[in-house]
């Protein structure tokens, strides 16, 4: 039974389907770690992979990480031309999205979405986007016509996000916490982060990872997930989220469990 002062815990793995070391360094944080819940990238060769495995992690909830920046489209590029630069790929970070057209966010996020069911054969548990592009309003505009059509939550990637998310009527957490990165990617932060979830439902964003030579060169966040990985299986943190009576969930459950 869920009481109001409940404190639902989800922690999500972004980027799987990114590369093969991440697939696994997320499976692993899944099944000896933290992480409740991950968001799978669908334009990338290793994202086949590991939509297979999924089947090895029937706890583990998978939503879409809706990819604007940084990586290849599914679409072609001509079909895309306010989102891809003059080589047809979509621009390193979201401040490259200078004027992106609705029409087009809305076909390639809708073909994401497509290539996710014929890769995984299930709908996603959510929506996100990588480097929150969904912080841009158009690209929000997108992601919820997306989840309106499917009845999906997504990420809560700011306060004025989560009021619009909200006043649209599409399913978001209470609190969303990023602090966990970087060089604040340490156990005594993710411990003190721990210590403060209050009531209700809170997504923590990670990225943890075993680095293989496609992440070392293609991203800027590369040896930084080792270390993510290794706090998050850390018997440290699982104690916390013991002796703190955290309730563990993904988007998939979040809801069901608030209602009971």
């Amino acid at each position: 039974m869920t009481r109001s002062t409940d404190r639902l815990l989800i922690v999500n793995a972004d980027d799987l389907g990114r590369t093969t070391g991440i697939n696994s360094g997320i499976f692993e944080a899944h099944l000896n770690g933290l992480v409740t819940s991950a968001t799978m990238m669908v334009a990338y060769p290793a994202a086949e992979e590991a939509a297979a495995r999924l089947g090895e992690f029937p706890s583990l909830g998978v939503g879409l990480h809706v990819a604007l920046t940084g990586g290849p489209s599914v679409l072609p590029a001509d079909r895309l031309p306010s989102l891809t630069d003059a080589s047809g790929g979509f621009p390193a970070k979201p401040e490259g999205l200078v004027e992106p057209v609705l029409e087009e966010v809305l076909l390639e996020a809708r073909a994401q979405f497509d290539r996710f069911l014929e890769l995984t054969g299930r709908l996603p548990t959510h929506l996100d986007s990588h480097h929150h592009s969904h912080r841009h309003p158009v690209v929000c505009d997108a992601l919820i016509a997306l989840a309106r059509d499917h009845d999906l939550p997504v990420r809560n990637a700011s306060p004025g996000i989560r009021e619009r998310l909200r006043r649209e009527g599409v399913a978001t957490t209470d609190f969303f916490v990023e602090d966990f990165f970087g060089n604040d990617a340490r156990l005594d932060t993710l411990i003190e982060i721990l210590g403060g979830i209050r009531p209700g439902i809170t997504e923590i964003m990670c990225h943890p990872a075993h680095v293989d030579d496609e992440l070392l060169s293609t991203s800027s966040y590369a040896a930084e997930r080792k270390g993510e990985l290794e706090v998050l299986t850390s018997p440290d943190a699982l104690r916390a989220v013991q002796d703190l009576a955290l309730r563990p969930v993904h988007f998939g459950t979040a809801w069901e469990a608030g209602s009971r």
